[in-house]
């Protein structure tokens, strides 16, 4: 499968820093991403690809525009792919477990996250037919763990996903790709109410908040414990 990491030109060290960190697994392939500081939003919107109500940051919506267009690519290619953000870091042995993992779950899987932000929760279900399961992580100890993390080989298992935050890492197949362009576009504001925050609603500011609202239609997984973590730093966001 191939290895997109996002990563804008004009922030070289970001990239640096992620081939750094991720050496042991190689062969990335670089998507420079799409500069929200530099986007013509009027015609992004002429194409449909933002809503008139849309609300994001230009960072948010380049973001966005960015893994919609690598959802583009897979499902042109009818291959399936990994897609990571240039704040991830990826466990020792990621090449061997997200393909254990993945041909495990067979040919009907659409998405799953390798990872989320350390700082919100990840709902997904624990127990088919019986219960869901709500986690937190700590990300000060992310933070201050992270490159042990780098160094470490983890096992994981793939749970049914329900919603969290953050998309530093996933695989999408092309089956997968067509539905979440079918879904995610244009980009928009819309509320969600999350269960596993006590019923806040929030209004959708980024594309993993519209994410959330389809997993539950899609055959979307998360991996547990994660394959990838991010420090999840604000100097560090694409979204900024």
């Amino acid at each position: 499968m191939d290895k997109f990491f996002i990563s804008l030109e004009r922030t070289p060290e970001r990239k640096e820093r992620f081939l750094a960190v991720n050496a042991h697994i190689g062969n990335f392939i670089h998507a420079p991403g799409i500069d929200g500081s530099l986007m013509d939003i009027a015609s992004m919107k002429e194409l449909g690809l933002i809503h008139a109500n849309c609300n994001f940051t230009r960072g948010a919506l380049g973001s966005g525009l960015t893994h919609v267009a690598l959802w583009g690519s897979v499902a042109k290619s009818g291959r399936a792919a990994h897609i990571f953000e240039d704040d991830a870091f990826l466990c020792k042995n990621f090449e061997e477990e997200s393909a254990r993992i993945i041909l495990g779950l067979g040919d009907d899987w659409d998405i799953i996250l390798w990872g989320n932000n350390p700082d919100t929760t990840l709902k997904f279900t624990a127990l088919p037919g019986i219960t869901p399961c709500t986690v937190t992580l700590s990300q000060p100890a992310v933070r201050e763990n992270i490159l042990r993390f780098a160094k470490s080989e983890i096992k994981s298992l793939p749970f049914r996903l329900d919603h969290t935050f953050g998309i530093c890492g996933y695989a999408v197949s092309p089956k997968g790709a067509n539905r979440l362009l079918e879904t995610c576009l244009p980009l928009r504001g819309e509320i969600i109410k999350y269960d596993s925050l006590g019923g806040k609603e929030l209004l959708s500011s980024s594309v993993d908040h519209l994410m959330n609202l389809f997993y539950r239609s899609l055959q979307a997984y998360t991996s547990f414990p994660p394959l990838c973590l991010t420090d999840n730093r604000a100097e560090h966001s694409l979204n900024r």
